[in-house]
């Protein structure tokens, strides 16, 4: 097996990470055995981290873990305009993982950076810094590759976690879309194909998970948090 492939059981750790970070605290964006996992699967002398800058200058969030374990947040502010960090930090929202050969910035001798989605004029990331001169190669691209699609929704989870939203199945979360959008139960039947009975008793379900005693209250206070990101109305006949 050569350096463009995973090795023999990296998926299995891939999941077993996945998994408790959705077991785990939510952490202040990302679980922290989230990012102690990544740093198992990819390990760095420096740390792993994940980034939140926006297009003031400003460091909106740290989140980081370093060689030896310890955890570490930094809420930041503005930098200085000259500091060359805004050159090499600044990443687009979406894309593959990003190799830079060393030397890098400040002492690094390399880095790979994972570009998250980010709201418009944000930046997301997840950053894998190293100064012991050993370079990336193929198979920690490979392995990010197998995390990438699912690092979004660990931070949608970890945001519903730390809103208070308990997490509801697919099928509660189209009714939720579907009463926020403001059908009724009779047309939310109609437009997932299941009898009124069925509606009602997901929306019961739901009523009870979030603690309200409305359909709409329960709309309103998950909906920014759903799957995927907030879900879009589905209409009646779709």
């Amino acid at each position: 097996m050569g350096t463009g492939h995973v090795r023999p059981g990296d998926a299995d750790l891939v999941l077993a990470v996945l998994d408790a970070a959705r077991n785990d605290d939510p952490g202040p964006a990302l679980p922290w055995v989230l990012l102690e996992g990544m740093q198992r699967l990819v390990p760095c002398d420096v740390e792993i981290s994940y980034q939140r800058h926006d297009r003031r200058r400003h460091v909106l969030l740290v989140q980081a873990v370093a060689a030896d374990g310890s955890r570490n947040l930094y809420e930041g502010g503005p930098q200085e305009d000259g500091d060359p960090f805004w050159q090499m930090w600044w990443f687009p929202t979406c894309g593959l993982p990003q190799l830079r050969a060393g030397p890098v910035h400040r002492g690094l001798t390399g880095e790979l950076v994972l570009p998250l989605p980010a709201p418009p004029g944000e930046s997301r990331s997840v950053v894998f810094l190293r100064s012991d001169g050993t370079p990336f190669d193929d198979r920690d691209h490979r392995v990010l590759e197998l995390l990438r699609p699912h690092l979004q929704e660990a931070w949608l989870d970890a945001e519903r976690r730390r809103a208070g939203v308990p997490r509801l199945s697919p099928r509660e979360w189209e009714v939720l879309a579907l009463a926020g959008a403001g059908l009724s139960t009779a047309e939310i039947a109609v437009a997932l194909w299941v009898s009124v009975g069925t509606v009602r008793k997901h929306t019961e379900h739901i009523r009870a998970r979030l603690g309200v005693h409305s359909i709409a209250a329960a709309a309103a206070r998950a909906l920014p948090h759903a799957p995927g990101g907030p879900l879009q109305p589905i209409s009646p006949g779709r």
